[in-house]
């Protein structure tokens, strides 16, 4: 019998300590929900109204559920950016665009520099060609003394390929200036009212080499050009030719 009485007084002790706590959750609760919408005045009173340790644990408890709290980042269209916590570290393996190379730039080439005029070049650069005249003299006055023949022959070939430039700056100096004068003369007949001709290339091109033969004939180097091209024509056919199998 006295166990039972025991027992049943420690029941009904701890049934009315678990009414005692459920009654202070609940009035922290109903506080936490007064205090949310309360200004600060009414708090002061209220706080001194229920007493400083239930107002600042009421209080505190609201703040840290507040705190703890995790937000969720969503994002409301696939296409916008991600929304990321700033407290995140960044990664120290960054993408770093690269700083492009400044690609150097020779300012006689350029765009920024105009339109090439080779008719100015050659007049701003006239002065190359008395040069390369006094260089082709100096060789050639040093291939008359010199005794060593590797020397003099290296000599020779620099005046030739000095005479072979000369000579090509020539005919196409020649070949402008007779484009100049077609051009001229077909201007004159649109003037005058007439119908102007026009040469096709492959007619233009016989009228250049017809004129080239002549030039060479009266210079004497035609029977050498002649032999110069022959060869070249024949190495080219005998590339042409199938290989012969063994």
């Amino acid at each position: 019998m006295p166990d039972s009485e025991s027992s049943s007084v420690a029941s009904s002790g701890g049934s009315d300590e678990e009414m005692e706590d459920a009654s202070e959750v609940e009035e922290q609760e109903h506080i936490r929900q007064e205090l949310l919408d309360i200004p600060l005045g009414q708090l002061q009173m209220l706080r001194e109204k229920v007493g400083m340790k239930k107002f600042d644990s009421a209080l505190r408890e609201d703040v840290e559920k507040k705190t703890q709290k995790k937000r969720k980042f969503k994002r409301d269209n696939k296409n916008k950016p991600r929304e990321m916590p700033s407290h995140r570290p960044v990664s120290r393996f960054r993408h770093v665009v690269p700083v492009l190379k400044r690609a150097a730039r020779d300012p006689r080439f350029g765009q920024r520099s105009g339109k090439f005029n080779e008719t100015m070049f050659k007049k701003a650069y006239s002065f190359l060609d008395g040069m390369k005249e006094g260089e082709r003299q100096m060789a050639e006055k040093e291939m008359r003394k010199t005794r060593d023949p590797e020397r003099r022959s290296q000599l020779h070939r620099l005046i030739q390929n000095m005479d072979s430039q000369k000579l090509a700056e020539k005919g196409k100096e020649e070949k402008k200036g007779s484009e100049r004068e077609q051009r001229k003369a077909e201007t004159q007949l649109q003037k005058e009212g007439k119908k102007p001709f026009f040469l096709k290339k492959s007619i233009r091109r016989q009228l250049e080499l017809a004129k080239r033969y002549k030039q060479l004939k009266e210079s004497g180097r035609l029977e050498k050009y002649l032999a110069r091209k022959r060869k070249k024509n024949a190495q080219r056919d005998r590339r042409q030719l199938p290989f012969k199998r063994h």
